[in-house]
């Protein structure tokens, strides 16, 4: 009976702890951030990328 005590103490011990570390405290609102957002510019998009074949591409054709 004294092991399956101290068996039952340890688990409800790990259960204690790991219930306690579960979820999130304090708000769940964005941070606001420390550097003043833009708005996205569509004037300035990102150049074309050479295609280029992977070694993998051969395989999947």
């Amino acid at each position: 009976m004294g092991s399956a005590l101290r068996i039952l103490v340890t688990l409800a011990l790990v259960l204690a702890i790991g219930l306690s570390a579960c979820g999130r405290r304090g708000t769940l609102d964005r941070p606001q951030p420390s550097y003043p957002e833009t708005q996205a510019d569509p004037a300035t998009k990102m150049s074309k990328a050479p295609a280029r074949s992977l070694w993998i591409d051969r395989l999947l054709q």
